[in-house]
Formats: structure tokens, C-alpha cells, sequence
């Protein structure tokens, strides 16, 4: 029952520190001081990381798994991303974290870049395109290192799965920084 997020006793910062100690296990080179994100920066390759460190894909499967079987069978990224719509800032922000982990490997960011939705959360690259959702700096900052994560640690494969327009966006994104909107044209802003 402590992987449930719909149980009674889940409070929003109990739901927080949940899904960020999910995110820990599945991706600790995140939370390390000493250890960043690949990128142009940093030297630092995620295939480098020392394998003891770091849970294979299917371990970190397994608890993708468990964490739907302890809510009913109900899919995990449609729970994921029903946190990551929650009103309460604390478990945005632990979906979130979550989200960043899976999106760093290549597995886990198949999954998400093909989760379609059908449920109360529609699916994870509508949500994640649509900057105006999250309104604290906070939040933008946490979406945007999903963003960096999926193109820096996937960046190979990516494309094959999402569309040049949607591609692009996000390497506009990730250009731009966590504080990128899309611009409206005058004509629509003024009608």
C-alpha cells in the first residue's frame, strides 16, 4: 500500500517525497552532487556512470510496474502525470522528478513519448508542450530538465518516435531555457 498515491492517508507532500524517492532509485545520478546531466558542458556520459550506481532497465521496469499494480492496475504514467497536473506544487514537483529519472533512459522514454493518455491526463508529450501549465518557476525549471534529459541522454533515437514539429519544439525549448513560452501572434492576441 505505500506505492498507492490514491490511498487516503497521501497528502501532497507525502505523494512528493514518494515519487522523488522512486526517482532516486531509478536514477540516482541525478540527486549526486558530483555527477550532472550529459551535455555539451559536461563530459559526464550517463553510459559512464559506474553500473553499481545505477539499477538496469529491468529493475527499474519492475517498479514502474509495481507502483501500477499497487494502484489498482492503473497505468503509472497516467498516475505520474495525474501528479504532475495536481493544483499543489510539492507533488507537481515530485511527478516531476519522476518523469526527469524515466525520461533519462531509453526504455523509459519510449514509453512516455508513446503514452497516448485516454484518461483525465490526456497524453505525456500534449502535456509536456503545453509551457502555460505550470505558473511557478519552480515547476518550469523541473519541466524543462525533463525536456534536457530526454535530449541529452536520448537524443539519438528521439526523433524517430516524434514528429520534426514537436522535435523541434523542444529543441527550442531547450534552447531557450526553463522560462520559454510560445509566442502568440498579434492577430490572434488582439481578436
Amino acid at each position: 500500500e505505500w506505492l498507492s498515491l490514491h490511498s487516503r492517508v497521501s497528502q501532497p507532500k507525502l505523494k512528493s517525497a514518494f515519487l522523488s524517492s522512486l526517482s532516486q532509485v531509478m536514477e540516482p545520478i541525478m540527486w549526486s552532487d558530483d555527477v550532472s546531466i550529459p551535455g555539451p558542458a559536461n563530459s559526464t556520459n550517463v553510459s559512464n556512470i559506474n553500473p553499481c550506481t545505477r539499477p538496469n532497465d529491468a529493475i527499474v521496469m519492475q517498479l514502474y510496474q509495481a507502483l501500477s499494480d499497487a494502484n489498482n492496475g492503473r497505468d503509472s504514467t497516467e498516475l505520474i502525470l495525474v501528479s504532475a497536473k495536481s493544483p499543489f506544487v510539492e507533488e507537481r514537483l515530485g511527478a516531476y522528478s519522476l518523469l526527469q529519472a524515466f525520461a533519462m533512459r531509453g526504455l523509459g522514454l519510449r514509453l512516455l513519448l508513446l503514452h497516448e493518455g485516454g484518461g483525465a491526463s490526456g497524453g505525456f508529450l500534449e502535456w509536456l508542450l503545453m509551457h502555460e501549465l505550470e505558473t511557478t518557476i519552480e515547476g518550469k525549471q523541473a519541466k524543462y530538465k525533463i525536456v534536457e534529459s530526454m535530449l541529452l541522454c536520448n537524443k539519438e533515437f528521439i526523433r524517430g518516435i516524434v514528429s520534426d514539429k514537436v522535435y523541434n519544439e523542444l529543441e527550442l525549448w531547450l534552447r531557450r531555457g526553463p522560462t520559454y513560452v510560445r509566442s502568440v501572434p498579434w492577430e490572434m492576441a488582439t481578436e
